[in-house]
């Protein structure tokens, strides 16, 4: 039983016929009987007395039509008010935020999310980048910005940002009068590192491994004005993502890596297969328009 065959039923008990039903729903009458035999063989019950061309419901009949007008009156409410909910999002997000990305790419969307979407509130989870990944595996964020690809098959990703490391350098390191430079220049300076919780750091260890070394980490940080103060005192090198040069690479030497192009891929991402709401489905195409 279906709602179309409420629908077949409600339409021959209100046009008084078979016939007339037949023509209101264009289907066939001989197809119209069958619907109703099967009906009443699947109930258990006769819907229709026929001893005569007149419609006239037995007992049950009346109860299964009543039922049907119900139904269907239910069935037109629900779609206007899921359509309603299309029109009126509502409801709350948990956005995944690691501390470098979230000041680069969260407060325009939240600028234009906000303001057309009035009734979703944004919760900001601030975590190293590995450690919000496994929040949004386990659905405790809805959403998230981190370095892409990631280290998880439970993650649905979209590229947004692209944009190359640099390696930065105290303002009198001896190579600062080269136009570009390898990793395998570096390898004998000591270098500052973002924190172990950060996607950006395997990114790093990753690309000087490329480059036949393992660089001696003097700091680890999870801040990255403190890494560039740290430089500027001369206590290490390190490559960074381009932007960050643009917020805090004053009085340091900045120089293009030649051996290698190593990129700084910021996607945003959700658990893979999991239901997404109305307001997740706004803040993703939010997302996708901010950065086309």
């Amino acid at each position: 039983m279906n709602v179309r065959d409420f629908e077949v039923f409600k339409t021959i008990v209100e046009s008084g016929s078979f016939s007339k039903a037949s023509e209101q729903l264009f289907i066939a009458q001989p197809a119209l009987t069958k619907t109703i035999q099967r009906l009443e063989k699947k109930l258990g019950v006769t819907l229709f007395e026929r001893t005569n061309r007149i419609i006239r419901l037995t007992d049950e009949g009346q109860l299964f039509y009543e039922t049907a007008v119900t139904m269907l009156q239910r069935m037109r409410e629900l779609k206007i008010q899921l359509e309603d909910m299309n029109e009126h999002v509502k409801g709350h997000l948990k956005i995944g935020l690691p501390q470098i990305i979230g000041t680069f790419f969260f407060p325009q969307v939240a600028k234009v999310f906000s303001k057309k979407y009035t009734e979703v509130t944004l919760e900001i989870v601030e975590e190293g980048g590995l450690s919000i990944e496994k929040l949004v595996e386990k659905g405790e964020v809805d959403v998230a910005f981190v370095v892409i690809p990631t280290q998880s098959n439970e993650l649905e990703e979209k590229l947004i940002f692209e944009a190359s490391f640099v390696a930065c350098l105290p303002i009198n390191h001896v190579l600062k009068d080269e136009q570009q430079i390898s990793l395998e220049q570096l390898k004998q300076d000591d270098w500052i590192m973002f924190d172990h919780t950060f996607a950006l750091r395997q990114v790093v260890l990753d690309s000087c491994r490329k480059e036949q070394f393992v660089p001696s980490i003097a700091y680890s940080t999870t801040q990255w004005d403190l890494l560039m103060e740290l430089i500027r005192k001369e206590l290490g090198v390190a490559i960074v993502p381009s932007p960050l040069i643009e917020m805090g690479g004053q009085n340091l030497c900045v120089k293009e890596i030649s051996s290698q192009y190593i990129p700084w891929k910021i996607g945003i991402v959700v658990k893979k297969n999991a239901y997404k709401t109305h307001a997740l489905q706004a803040f993703l195409k939010i997302v996708s328009d901010v950065y086309k």
